[in-house]
């Protein structure tokens, strides 16, 4: 019992330090506050409205110049004032038009061909067609994404007006609302109110944060310790190598939990992220998160001489991790080997069962399975971890 509590004390003893060196480094502190505003700010604004992009430019070159392109026009127009999807540019020619996609002044063009009046009056349909600029897939995917939102609108309303008249010529009582939509969808959703891309990303980019505080600032600050020649001395005072990982890693947990409570507030403050769940469970799966880590930064720190090399084969594991842990696109969109990758990846059940908490009001049974996969990843890590870290310090 006197072990433990002299472990735990010596282990205080080594965080106060690394607290107070933190304190009087600024550069460090400022980053510590720095880092998971540029992430929040960063990826919160490139995804302000799940993925959905606004304001595309977009032409229109009109050869037909009739009634029906006209009504055509406003109905788009009045359409688009809706979602306000699209920036809408005339052009006279197909080939002005072309030239300010190549020039990258549009997205794309649309083009009433001639007739196509004539066409609607008579019966028939009015085909147009949508230039795209498919040089980069990313913009044509929302294009044709908001395309498909406009064609439907642009249909509804058409068909809406000419039951109208059909009922006008008829003399009869028609709801052409039931005629074109004989069938009406609700849709109930799990989160309550609007949610956007980034109710996705808060829970996995604080769990992604403390992830790289620990495992790259384990390494740093051992390394750093080392080169400067205070390491030896802290090793040769009464206590014991294990009372210093804890005291080191204490001492950026305690970083990591400022950086994810900035996260938390102000996601919620700048993205209207809501916490559906336990706050206190979710703190007790970042410690968990962070436990699974440690021995991956002990591991690094055991193989390394120095702190170049530590950090180089931190970044080894912590990047591939980051991008197959499900942190900024949902797993079942990666193919299906990067997906059996992923499942070996603790970030993933970290990730995974963080937002089930924040965002679906998870209990501890609901996220049994990953707390369990996080203890059994860091006792294995630190099981192998800790003896080579002893080893290491005898060299």
């Amino acid at each position: 019992m006197m072990n433990i509590s002299k472990i735990l004390k010596d282990s205080y003893h080594v965080m106060a330090k690394d607290m107070l060196e933190l304190r009087r480094n600024r550069m460090q502190l400022a980053a510590l506050f720095m880092m998971p505003l540029i992430f929040l700010l960063m990826f919160g604004f490139i995804f302000p409205s799940g993925g959905t992009q606004q304001h595309m430019p977009m032409g229109i070159v009109n050869l037909d110049q009739g009634q029906g392109s006209d009504e055509f026009l406003t109905q788009l127009n009045l359409i688009n004032q809706n979602t306000s999807s699209m920036d809408f540019i005339n052009y006279s020619s197909v080939n002005e038009a072309k030239t300010a996609i190549n020039q990258g002044k549009i997205y794309g063009t649309f083009i009433i061909p001639s007739g196509f009046s004539d066409n609607i009056t008579n019966g028939k349909s009015g085909d147009f067609t949508v230039y795209i600029d498919n040089s980069n897939p990313q913009s044509s995917m929302q294009v044709q994404q908001a395309l498909s939102g406009i064609l439907s609108g642009l249909n509804d309303m058409k068909a809406e007006a000419n039951v109208l008249q059909l009922a006008k010529d008829t003399d009869q009582q028609i709801n052409p609302q039931t005629m074109i939509f004989p069938y009406v969808l609700n849709v109930s959703t799990t989160i309550p109110g609007e949610t956007n891309y980034f109710n996705f990303l808060a829970p996995g980019l604080m769990i992604m944060i403390v992830m790289m505080t620990v495992m790259t600032g384990i390494p740093e600050a051992i390394s750093k310790e080392k080169e400067m020649g205070t390491f030896d001395g802290m090793l040769s005072a009464p206590i014991s190598q294990i009372s210093v990982i804890i005291g080191k890693t204490a001492a950026l947990c305690t970083r990591g939990f400022v950086q994810c409570v900035i996260i938390l507030a102000m996601a919620m403050l700048l993205f209207g992220v809501t916490i559906q769940g336990n706050l206190l469970l979710a703190f007790f799966m970042l410690l968990l998160g962070i436990f699974s880590f440690i021995g991956l930064g002990i591991l690094a720190i055991s193989m390394s001489g120095d702190q170049a090399s530590g950090t180089m084969i931190v970044n080894l594991l912590m990047f591939p991790m980051i991008f197959l842990g499900g942190i900024f696109y949902p797993l079942q969109q990666m193919p299906w080997f990067m997906q059996d990758i992923s499942k070996f990846i603790p970030l993933t059940y970290a990730a995974d069962a963080m937002r089930k908490i924040i965002l679906l009001n998870a209990g501890i049974g609901d996220v049994l399975f990953q707390m369990l996969i996080l203890v059994a990843f860091g006792v294995v890590t630190m099981a192998i971890a800790v003896p080579l870290f002893r080893k290491s310090m005898t060299r």
